[in-house]
């Protein structure tokens, strides 16, 4: 490969810093310096995302998304009802006048079902039973437990050889029995003796006899 030095004509400008262009080779291309193009002045920005539409919420999505609550809830409330009623607490309303005047007609109360399943029922106590009379419900107080001596005598209670203070009773209220003679009643096992607190208008125990516990269905409260 031979070597040439490089040609100049009147016409052909001089290279930069007015002197020759450096040597080539033979069957080298002249490279001929490329003008920079000048910088756009205005500024190059990213373009802005587009935000998406959101979609629009299909009606009645809100209930098809909770229907599945709403109906799971519904089906444990009946139960939860049932349960609660049966063993816990229980509206009731009183009727009649075998408990004036602690109780009068028409007063509504809660039943507590709950409490005998802990405790016994005790003398005292205001009770609902499955009236033995009627076949239905009635409210009754406990006036003797298992296992005690019950002596109806000139117009009192005596309970074991004592008498039974009941400062419930309105003043001079007598408990008779129904032939009005004096009686005596020995409680076995689970057995109770009912009385309402109006001794003269109140069909209970001294006429039915005793009470089953499996028969007291719970305390009544207010």
């Amino acid at each position: 490969m031979q070597i040439f030095p490089p040609t100049q004509t009147s016409n052909q400008p001089l290279w930069e810093g007015d002197s020759l262009p450096p040597l080539r080779m033979l069957d080298e291309q002249p490279v001929v310096p490329q003008p920079i193009a000048a910088a756009s002045k205005a500024p190059i920005t990213a373009p802005t995302p587009k935000a998406e539409p959101k979609a629009a919420k299909p009606a009645g999505s809100w209930f098809q998304k909770y229907s599945v609550v709403l109906l799971f809830v519904a089906l444990l409330s009946i139960p939860a009802y049932f349960v609660a009623s049966r063993f816990i607490v229980t509206a009731v309303v009183v009727q009649g006048r075998s408990m004036m005047p602690t109780l009068k007609d028409g007063e509504r109360y809660y039943l507590n079902r709950w409490r005998y399943l802990f405790v016994s029922p005790q003398r005292g106590d205001i009770v609902v039973i499955r009236d033995p009379g009627h076949a239905d419900f009635a409210v009754k107080r406990i006036v003797a437990q298992p296992f005690d001596w019950i002596n109806l005598k000139n117009g009192h209670i005596y309970i074991n050889g004592r008498r039974l203070e009941e400062s419930y009773l309105a003043q001079d209220t007598r408990t008779d029995a129904p032939d009005l003679k004096e009686k005596w009643i020995q409680l076995g096992a689970d057995q109770y003796y009912v009385m309402g607190d109006n001794r003269s208008n109140s069909e209970d125990s001294r006429f039915y006899g005793r009470v089953a516990r499996k028969n007291i269905l719970g305390h009544l409260i207010k």
